[in-house]
């Protein structure tokens, strides 16, 4: 597979969210096993490496068992060499002590997480990220998975942070970084994918683009520094009073409902029963260990977040689908403006969440004031498309400006065979696209096969010209 600026841009942004939740993760631990003196960059480093040498590895036409063979050969020299320069930097390399240690923190792994094999598992598990995303080409939907992994990674380890009171530093700024690396990529991803670099929005695309994502990160940073804790108190503060007023009046009227009911005579208690001697040498048979007791929080704890984690993947998941969508019904079409369009989709995509999450589908069923899209005027408008990408492509696009009509007698002038399936496809389209009756089944099929005409006169009069140019000659 050949490498070039376009995937290798893509490429850089998966490496980037993963090395912020990585990153994160080898904090945490380092924290924990190596009192924050391992070198986190260094052991990062490892993954470019880990990619352009199995790249390299790949051009070859070795057995597959050979190479694998070779990239972890090459992994255990690298982490070697990690823990040799940031552990042992001082023995000599011919002394054993330094390469008994990685066994040696294998073996007491059951006791302590030693720094040694903290290098192991981390290299092993950046390499092996590494070489499987070398195998791989990078699209859209595999940049949805890495930002949806990545995503739940972070949360899980800031989860498991905060209950072992170990909490990473810069975890903010990581956290950002990898929602920039992931909205770049997505974007990016998709723009290739739908050719959006070409036509009239080629320059301001890529700036729109970095706009969009310095001002999402502008808004964090700025949101991190406002909101504090003495800030959630302030806020917290009304609505603890209003609780507090609303629970004196329930129960202010409770007691006024308690009053009218007229109160019996009081009776004498029964004697009060003598308890039998507890026996201290019994303890307690339902006490539960400390230990286990924390264990069962955490895993309850646990069983929550990933209740959480999983609705939010459904979430994202169900708006990428939305907007890829609404998008590949835009590619290789001319864009013109539609007042309110964006805030109608908006208002249908929350309408669509709402439903989807809380299952109301089949109980409050709200009309819609747009009816969907048939597959009939689908079918119109896939097949326009495609005349305008073929059209533009053979060096007549349609100007923004332009009607259909207008951009039918453009195309008339250098198709004079086509005229009669050009007005064909063109009066279709605007039936389908500003009308309101649904075509037949007739239409479809001779709308497909004007379309066929079409780029078959056009194929012949691109071959009747380089015979007569070679005849010339």
């Amino acid at each position: 597979m050949k490498l070039d600026w376009k995937r290798g841009i893509l490429y850089l942004a998966v490496m980037g969210m993963e090395a912020c939740w990585l990153y994160v993760l080898i904090a945490l631990l380092n924290n924990k096993a190596a009192g924050d003196h391992l070198s986190i960059a260094g052991i990062l480093a490892l993954y470019p490496a880990s990619l352009f040498f199995n790249r390299l590895l790949g051009r070859l036409r070795w057995p597959r068992a050979c190479l694998l063979g070779v990239s972890w050969l090459g992994w255990v020299i690298g982490m070697l060499l990690i823990v040799k320069v940031q552990l042992y930097a001082d023995i000599p390399l011919s002394e054993s002590a330094w390469l008994l240690s990685i066994p040696q923190s294998i073996v007491h792994v059951i006791y302590s997480l030693k720094p040694e094999f903290l290098i192991l598992l981390s290299t092993g598990i950046i390499w092996w990220l590494g070489q499987r995303l070398a195998s791989r080409d990078v699209s859209f939907p595999m940049m949805l998975r890495k930002f949806q992994f990545g995503l739940i990674m972070l949360v899980l380890i800031f989860f498991a942070g905060s209950r072992i009171n170990a909490v990473p530093d810069n975890q903010v700024p990581a956290a950002l970084i990898f929602f920039l690396f992931a909205l770049f990529g997505i974007s990016v991803a998709h723009a290739f994918e739908n050719t959006r670099f070409s036509g009239h929005n080629r320059w301001p695309w890529p700036g729109l683009l970095f706009i969009s994502i310095s001002l999402i990160l502008l808004m964090g940073f700025l949101i991190t520094l406002m909101v504090t804790p003495e800030l959630l108190q302030l806020l917290w503060t009304p609505f603890k009073w209003a609780w507090g007023l609303i629970c004196g009046l329930i129960l202010k009227v409770i007691q006024f409902l308690a009053g009218l009911f007229p109160q019996s005579e009081p009776g004498k208690l029964p004697p009060v029963l003598s308890m039998p001697p507890i026996n201290p040498e019994q303890g307690k048979p339902l006490a539960i260990p400390k230990w286990l007791r924390s264990s069962l929080l955490f895993t309850i704890g646990v069983f929550c977040i990933g209740m959480a984690l999983l609705a939010l993947w459904r979430i994202t998941s169900d708006i990428f689908y939305w907007l890829r969508h609404k998008l590949a019904d835009m590619a290789d079409a001319e864009i013109e403006p539609m007042p309110g369009a964006f805030k109608t989709d908006f208002f249908r995509l929350l309408k669509y969440l709402f439903f989807r999450l809380l299952k109301l589908r089949f109980f409050f069923r709200l009309r819609n004031k747009e009816g969907a899209v048939s597959p009939e005027v689908v079918s119109i408008r896939k097949i326009y498309r495609q005349l305008l990408h073929w059209a533009a492509e053979h060096g007549c696009p349609r100007h923004i400006s332009q009607t259909p009509y207008e951009y039918c007698r453009t195309l008339e002038s250098l198709l004079p065979d086509a005229t009669i399936d050009l007005n064909f496809i063109t009066q279709q389209y605007v039936m389908a696209r500003y009308g309101v009756l649904l075509p037949t089944g007739d239409t479809l099929n001779n709308l497909s096969r004007s379309w066929h005409r079409i780029k078959q006169t056009r194929l012949k009069r691109a071959s009747a010209e380089q015979s007569s140019g070679k005849e010339e000659s």
